[in-house]
């Protein structure tokens, strides 16, 4: 702290009050505090003084306040009143200008209505983060299973009819075995795409007895490349998934569905 110089012919130090309302940040957008200050300054003897001695007292004073009450939300206005005034009750020399700010104060306050509008406002953020968090999650899973579907067009096909329980058929085995086969030679890094518009534009127009033939011929194609755990788990899905849709067979498949 810069000392008070004794000087013939200058003078004598001038002193005063803080006093004002004013209107500070939070952290919640849109919302502010509202503020009363007070404090007392006392002006440095120098060659050079200052025009406004309370206006750059003032000025520090609010400076340190606002620094302060941009860290709290509306809500916390006592918080943030108590980090305030302990900065300004310790007062300070201001840099570079002849004013020393001996101590100073704010209370802050905030309506019930600004309240009640920055915790309405503060719930949406919280929920649009929740949004967009389980967004971000989705888009990941959807990722990674389109990546496995385009390694395996069994699992696709599989994964298809599980989301579709009416889409089964007869007289399937070849289309499915074409389809799979062409789906391997010509683009193997997108076949997750053609399977599953070749199969719905491939099964529309079958009936409910030709649906339910066409799994059984996949769970077939499934055994014949040693995955009969894979055939069995497609069966109990598809029967499942059908009987919640109110499409359960009420008698078994005959011995011809079965021979095929």
């Amino acid at each position: 702290m810069r000392g008070i110089r004794n000087r013939t012919g200058w003078p004598a130090p001038r002193a005063g009050q803080l006093t004002g309302s004013h209107l500070l940040p939070s952290n919640t957008p849109g919302h502010r505090f509202h503020a009363e200050l007070s404090g007392q300054w006392r002006e440095i003897p120098a060659a050079r003084l200052h025009h406004d001695p309370r206006a750059a007292a003032t000025h520090h004073a609010l400076e340190t306040a606002r620094s302060t009450a941009t860290r709290y939300p509306l809500g916390e206005h006592q918080a943030a009143q108590a980090h305030i005034n302990s900065r300004l009750g310790a007062g300070a020399d201001l840099d570079d200008i002849p004013v020393r700010l001996l101590w100073a104060r704010v209370e802050l306050t905030v309506t019930a209505e600004d309240l009640a509008a920055a915790t309405a406002l503060e719930r949406r953020l919280h929920e649009e983060a929740l949004n967009k968090q389980s967004r971000r999650r989705r888009q990941q899973e959807a990722e990674e299973l389109h990546q496995a579907l385009a390694a395996t067009p069994t699992l696709t096909l599989a994964y298809w009819l599980t989301h579709h329980p009416e889409a089964t058929g007869s007289d399937t085995i070849a289309a499915v075995t074409r389809l799979a086969q062409q789906i391997t030679d010509h683009a193997p890094d997108n076949a997750w795409v053609q399977t599953a518009r070749l199969l719905q534009t491939f099964v529309e127009r079958l009936d409910t007895d030709q649906r339910a033939n066409l799994v059984e011929s996949l769970a077939q194609i499934v055994t014949r490349y040693d995955q009969p755990r894979l055939a069995d788990d497609l069966r109990a899905i598809t029967t499942r998934t059908a009987f919640l849709n109110g499409h359960a067979s009420q008698e078994p498949p005959g011995p011809q569905t079965a021979a095929q």
